[in-house]
């Protein structure tokens, strides 16, 4: 909460703390330093983009239960130490690499990767990347990937819910 506030007062910080380091700035991302402790902020160095990836300018990043059982070691994947977690993210992108035909600087997009999206910036492959409609936010766009994905495989085909079906109510 206090980032999104943080950003909405303050937006101008962001920029100029960009702009100043130029491309020697790094960025903030949470890590995971050791499994079923709490996640650390760390400053890290950015890497060149290459030709088919596309850097991001990370607004929101869904949290899954994927990534609580990976800060774990319970995922099925084991991610070796130190890490950043989060599968899913929305923001705005910063640069493209010289094959990326999809995106522009500028446009405000979805995107998935293994991990490492609880970071302030995600290089992702442009193949990981989606344009949000212009009615989606950042923070509804940032949970479509995974977490409304889920959500659908589950009632469709573990529920096997059919048009007309309804659900009860838990609530």
């Amino acid at each position: 909460m206090a980032v999104v506030v943080w950003r909405r007062c303050f937006p101008w910080v962001r920029l100029c703390r960009r702009a100043l380091l130029g491309s020697i700035r790094h960025y903030r991302a949470a890590l995971c330093t050791e499994l079923k402790q709490p996640l650390a902020i760390e400053e890290v160095a950015p890497r060149p983009v290459r030709p088919h990836e596309v850097r991001v300018d990370v607004h929101f990043c869904g949290v899954n239960f994927a990534d609580i059982l990976v800060c774990r070691g319970q995922y099925q994947e084991k991610q070796h130490l130190p890490f950043t977690p989060g599968m899913e993210f929305s923001g705005t992108v910063l640069e493209t690499g010289t094959e990326v035909s999809t995106v522009k600087k500028g446009d405000r997009v979805i995107g998935v990767n293994k991990f490492n999206c609880m970071a302030e910036e995600q290089i992702v492959d442009q193949k990981a990347l989606w344009q949000i409609p212009e009615r989606v936010s950042f923070r509804e766009a940032a949970a479509l990937p995974v977490s409304y994905g889920t959500a659908i495989m589950a009632l469709e085909h573990r529920a096997c819910t059919r048009p007309g079906s309804t659900m009860p109510s838990f609530m």
